[in-house]
């Protein structure tokens, strides 16, 4: 009975690869994230604008990410409010490249691979989360076999 927790274990290890891998432009994943989080903390940009809020869902998305992947394992209560908060970390992670699709010219060359690697572990985290039996309850009924 691994199979719902294949996911989340795929997911875990598309994160931290993301991290490592160039995701835009020339940086990657670490330097995006560091960007994001300067913006977060009011550098460059002002606090309350829109793009501070845009820039700063992407680190509560992260955050977020890490919360979700730890429920995901530990507990078996909100399975619905888990669902919705891992599909909005998702389409907040995918705005970016809509955002680049419908640029003039299109920017998708900017989007590099640990983009798409870190766009597809918000899907995994998704999918994950919709198992119909939480892997907790799993492994205890496996343990009692």
């Amino acid at each position: 009975m691994k199979t719902p927790r294949n996911p989340g274990l795929g997911t875990i290890v598309a994160f931290v690869i993301s991290y490592f891998l160039p995701a835009y432009g020339d940086g990657s994943g670490f330097t995006c994230l560091r960007f994001c989080g300067e913006i977060l903390s009011g550098h460059d940009t002002e606090i309350l604008s829109g793009a501070w809020f845009y820039y700063s869902g992407f680190v509560i998305a992260n955050v977020g990410f890490i919360g979700l992947v730890v429920a995901l394992f530990v507990t078996q209560g909100h399975r619905r409010l888990r669902s919705v908060l891992a599909v909005a970390f998702f389409l907040h992670v995918f705005s970016w490249f809509v955002l680049h699709l419908f640029q003039n010219p299109s920017q998708l060359t900017e989007l590099k691979l640990g983009y798409y690697v870190w766009l597809g572990a918000y899907g995994l985290l998704f999918v994950a989360h919709l198992w119909k039996e939480p892997i907790g309850k799993l492994e205890s009924n496996a343990s009692l076999a």
